[in-house]
């Protein structure tokens, strides 16, 4: 196939009172310059997901948030044992992503509210050893928007575990992102995952086209 992710006919509907918004390890650890992994483009796209998030919330849409967090009893064997090659510390007193550090904190720019959900995670997948599922389900979410970084690890794991479950995916194109590492560009890989998204796994549609159909769900053309 060659067609890019806007090229694609949608084939579902985005209905507010079924929909939930999944901002996914935008946090400290990423987004601060100098950050154990930080991701430029993540920290660059702060202000459109903050615009999403409130949005979101005037909507009554549930705003769920995950933590990238680890520990010794808290992660997964190949991440824990790699670690030190990717220049990532886990022993005392510099663990990275531990618990409690700096890094684990939601960036203040994008803090939740007062009773929105924070799920920690070790993972990649946002489903994987949580409650995400349970939580969704029990609000009756059906579709999910999903934000956050990074696109080739945590929220390329994400959707595919979403789609999985069987929820109507929507990828928000300007609100993902990555960094340059293992022989591409975070462009190249941002393209890349978006292209496959929409091709394989759900909607690709930027945060103001997320808006706008929210805004206004009236029946369209489903393939």
């Amino acid at each position: 196939m060659g067609k890019k992710y806007w090229e694609w006919e949608p084939v579902f509907q985005l209905k507010p009172q079924e929909t939930a918004l999944l901002v996914i390890d935008m946090q400290n650890g990423f987004l601060d310059e100098g950050a154990p992994l930080e991701v430029p483009m993540a920290r660059n796209q702060v202000s459109v997901l903050s615009e999403l998030i409130s949005f979101c919330r005037n909507k009554n849409i549930p705003v769920v948030y995950t933590a990238f967090t680890v520990g010794p009893d808290f992660n997964y064997n190949f991440y824990w044992n790699i670690a030190e090659q990717r220049g990532i510390k886990i022993t005392s007193p510099d663990c990275a992503f531990w618990e409690g550090k700096p890094e684990t904190e939601i960036a203040a720019a994008l803090r939740p509210l007062p009773g929105e959900t924070v799920i920690k995670k070790c993972g990649y997948d946002c489903f994987a050893r949580t409650d995400l599922d349970n939580i969704l389900r029990s609000k009756g979410i059906k579709t999910l928007l999903i934000t956050g970084t990074v696109i080739n690890w945590c929220v390329d794991s994400t959707v595919r575990g979403a789609y999985h479950r069987d929820y109507n995916v929507v990828v928000v194109s300007d609100t993902v992102s990555s960094y340059d590492h293992a022989g591409a560009s975070a462009d190249d890989w941002c393209k890349m995952e978006l292209n496959l998204f929409a091709e394989a796994f759900g909607q690709v549609l930027s945060a103001k086209d997320v808006m706008k159909e929210l805004n206004c769900p009236c029946e369209k053309s489903i393939k």
